[in-house]
């Protein structure tokens, strides 16, 4: 790791000082000749002086200052400023030294005199996609399950990343990611609760989706794979405004919302009220063969979950340099499941040796709570400071009532009761400081706690002919409990074309376990220091390459240390090792991003991921046809791949987005006997494609494919799936009416296939086929823009 961190060093600050003789940063101030008054958020526009070629530009801040980097020298160019309701201004012509660092215009003056226009409204669209080296953005409002489907419906549609039928979320073939709520961590997303809380949270209340994978030291160093990022709407517009939706769907499933915020001055108020009723039909086929046994079981289900979601926050201007946010929401779900699982098992000669029928009826009931407040302090040009602090809780009590007929050998038949009571609290605090030293360095620093504590309580009851009466074998008290204390810093560095952003992270783990029924304590106390380094270089306006190295980590999860065996049904039990240990990845990654300003945008990227003591999951058979899965920390891995992402439109009538990630992957499972090195070439595709073919109407496609990837003791199974959406706008009475249909031919599915000595199993999931939805969708309100002098900032740059 040292070595790698020392050549990337040497690598960019060899580069840079080469490359900083080649270009420099042009600055000055505009200001309104009626008052001397700054003019702020004005456009400023570089064009070069021989061909009058428009070449960047910017927009000036609060005081009216602007600053343009990265521009050639050697060559003549003028300034053009302009601003809504004013004449433009054009600046002499001047050439940019690159040895001063800085080439001065001056002050700016432009004739605000003259009549202003009241109101200007542009019509557009914001693109779909924004493509950075460093992230990703998914704008939620052009995708048609904006108004219809969840969460985990929006990041089916994601590049790089995908969601399975169980709402498992993976990133780049890989389930070990990172989930933040406004850039900041949440009891929701937690591996065991966050495939629930996505289908529960509404897509129409998400702005945007950010894609990082290879974040730097700002962010926790948590996930193999990288960071999703999900960015709520909080609004920010003159008066009152807001949109409204309502869904129907197939099988008796409806969906609604509201999202609103009111700005009176420096003050706004936002929130927002959806409801969902959703249905999940689930089918299971499970074969397995061991030695002694052939055991087939069919797993028939069907859920009813129903959910509220209350949205409430607050933004204030304090002053011209101090804001101040609260927010909060609250999300309650109720959720019904009847179940039937029908086994039969064979004898190693095939003679039929038990057969039972089992039937479920559970009911769940699940409270989400979330609260955070935000202050930052801004003391001059790049410099602010801020606290932050979030407290996140999430609750499931679930009531399982069982009955089980065994026939075969006959026996009367059993009932026994489980509840279930699973809860995680967290909370975060952040202290946090960004001071601009000069044009070139920006140096920010930070210190994080993070107190998690996660419960798990499985209580059994037997019926003995005329009550229940506990079952101690089977009850279980488990409570984890993680402190995280981190101090961070950064230093970002400009030279001409080339940037560079160093970081270091230093963390000091507390994990404490209890199992209390068996009154069991295991603790763990660790530190470790995570570099992180970024390095990009402009070729020109229009091409970048970047270079990125982090270190990160992957810590097991409360279930997953969890010692305590529970039935999933009498011939599969569950358990967590409380000796796993935390993954270590080592990823480096590669960049090349082209745009052409206008209509296309193309990025491939090339990345590697060394990972020790990888986690994973293993099914071992223990007798009489039971099988136990666990987790297992495997010896390493490898995994190298090559992304691409084109972006593309053709005029207004077409755009698309076409991504395809192909990776090879080798794992060391020989510690655990499954062999030294075992890999597979897995690859996967994904298109979205918005068709316009007249005004105001729009027909949308979704079409995926991932190959077959590699587990330990075998392989998950290919598959893909296409989705279907129609959109038609009536600007008149802003109203737009919504269709959309998933799995439009019935062929998504999650299937695996193990192969080992002792167990050979293929299990197959299915879903509900073809989800129909057809709503409407009503905006309201004023729709002019708010200016905020002192802005709460939740992404980083890289």
């Amino acid at each position: 790791m040292r070595r790698i961190i020392l050549i990337l060093i040497a690598f960019c600050i060899v580069a840079a000082t080469y490359a900083a003789e080649g270009s420099g940063k042009v600055i000055g101030t505009l200001k309104g000749k009626s008052g001397s008054n700054p003019i702020e958020y004005a456009t400023v526009a570089l064009y070069e002086g021989a061909t009058k070629k428009l070449l960047s530009g910017t927009m000036t801040d609060s005081i009216g200052h602007f600053h343009i980097d990265n521009v050639p020298s050697a060559k003549n160019y003028y300034l053009i400023c302009s601003y809504v309701g004013y004449k433009e201004v054009q600046s002499p012509l001047f050439t940019v030294n690159s040895k001063k660092g800085s080439t001065d215009v001056g002050v700016l003056w432009i004739d605000d005199s003259g009549e202003q226009l009241n109101e200007v409204v542009v019509e557009g669209h914001k693109s779909t996609f924004v493509q950075k080296l460093d992230k990703r953005i998914f704008n939620v409002g052009q995708d048609l399950m904006s108004s219809s489907g969840s969460a985990s419906d929006l990041m089916q549609n994601i590049p790089s990343v995908e969601v399975d039928m169980d709402g498992n979320v993976s990133l780049r073939g890989n389930e070990n990611v990172t989930i933040l709520i406004n850039g900041k961590p949440s009891a929701l997303m937690s591996a065991r609760t966050r495939a629930d809380a996505l289908q529960q949270l509404s897509a129409s209340s998400i702005e945007s989706i950010e894609v990082i994978t290879n974040p730097s030291a700002q962010y926790k160093p948590d996930g193999v794979s990288g960071i999703i990022n999900i960015v709520m709407k909080k609004g920010g517009k003159e008066g009152m405004n807001g949109t409204l939706t309502a869904n129907t769907g197939s099988s008796n499933r409806y969906n609604a919302g509201v999202n609103m915020n009111y700005n009176v001055g420096a003050v706004n108020f936002f929130g927002g009220y959806s409801f969902r009723k959703d249905r999940y039909d689930r089918s299971t086929n499970d074969k397995r063969s061991t030695p002694d046994s052939y055991v087939d079981q069919t797993t028939n289900g069907i859920g009813r979950p129903v959910s509220h979601t209350f949205r409430l926050g607050v933004g204030a201007d304090l002053s011209a340099r101090d804001a101040i946010e609260i927010a909060g929401n609250y999300n309650r779900r109720n959720f019904k499941r009847w179940e039937t699982v029908q086994s039969t098992t064979e004898d190693a000669d095939h003679n039929l040796a038990d057969y039972y029928i089992r039937n479920r009826r559970a009911d769940a009931k699940e409270n989400m709570w979330e609260g955070n407040f935000h202050y930052t302090h801004t003391y001059g040009d790049g410099r602010e400071w801020g606290v932050e602090y979030t407290y996140s809780s999430e609750s499931e009590d679930e009531q399982n009532e069982y009955s089980t007929l065994q026939t075969s050998p006959l026996n009367d038949p059993s009932r026994d009761n489980e509840q279930v009571w699973d809860a995680n609290y967290l909370h975060v605090g952040k202290l946090y400081w960004q001071h601009k030293l000069s044009d070139a360095y920006k140096l920010s620093a930070g210190y994080e706690l993070e107190a998690l504590t996660a419960e798990q309580n499985y209580h059994v009851q037997d019926w003995n002919g005329s009550t229940f009466e506990p079952n101690l074998e089977r009850t279980s008290d488990f409570t984890h409990q993680r402190t995280l204390h981190s101090i961070y810093a950064t230093l970002e560095m400009t030279f001409g074309k080339w940037s560079m952003l160093a970081g270091v992270r230093g963390e000091y783990a507390d994990v404490r376990n209890k199992l209390l029924s068996l009154d069991s304590i295991s603790t763990q106390h660790y530190t470790n220091v995570y570099p992180t380094l970024h390095t990009s270089f402009h070729l020109n306006p229009h091409n970048e390459i970047q270079l990125n190295y982090s270190l990160r980590v992957n810590r097991p999860e409360g279930e997953d240390m969890n010692p305590f065996a529970e039935h999933i049904n009498p011939l599969s039990l569950s358990t967590g090792n409380p000796n796993l240990k935390p993954e270590k990845i080592h990823s480096i990654e590669t960049g090349w991003l082209w745009h052409n300003d206008t209509n296309a945008s193309l990025m491939g990227t090339l990345y590697y991921r060394y990972l020790t003591n990888e986690i994973t999951q293993v099914s071992r058979y223990i007798e009489d046809g039971v099988l136990l899965t666990t987790k297992e920390n495997l010896e390493s891995s490898h995994s190298a791949g090559a992304e691409v992402n084109w972006n593309y439109s053709i005029g207004k009538w077409l755009s698309f987005n076409w991504n395809a990630n192909g990776y090879y992957n080798q794992i060391n499972a020989e510690k655990l006997g499954y062999g030294r090195h075992k890999s597979a070439f897995s690859w996967s595709t994904l298109l979205n494609a918005n068709v316009m073919p007249f005004r105001h109407y729009m027909v949308q496609v979704n079409a995926r494919y991932r190959s077959s990837t590699l587990v330990p003791q075998g392989r998950r199974d290919a598959d893909y799936c296409i989705n279907l959406g129609m959109k038609y706008d009536i600007p008149a009475i802003n109203l737009s009416l919504l269709g959309s249909v998933s799995d439009l031919f019935d062929t998504y599915r999650k299937a695996y296939t193990l192969d080992t000595p002792e167990l050979k199993q293929k299990v197959e999931k299915r879903r509900n086929p073809r989800i129909v939805y057809v709503g409407i969708s009503y905006a309201f309100g004023k729709n002019k823009a708010k200016k905020h002098n002192a802005k709460l900032e939740y992404d980083e740059n890289l």
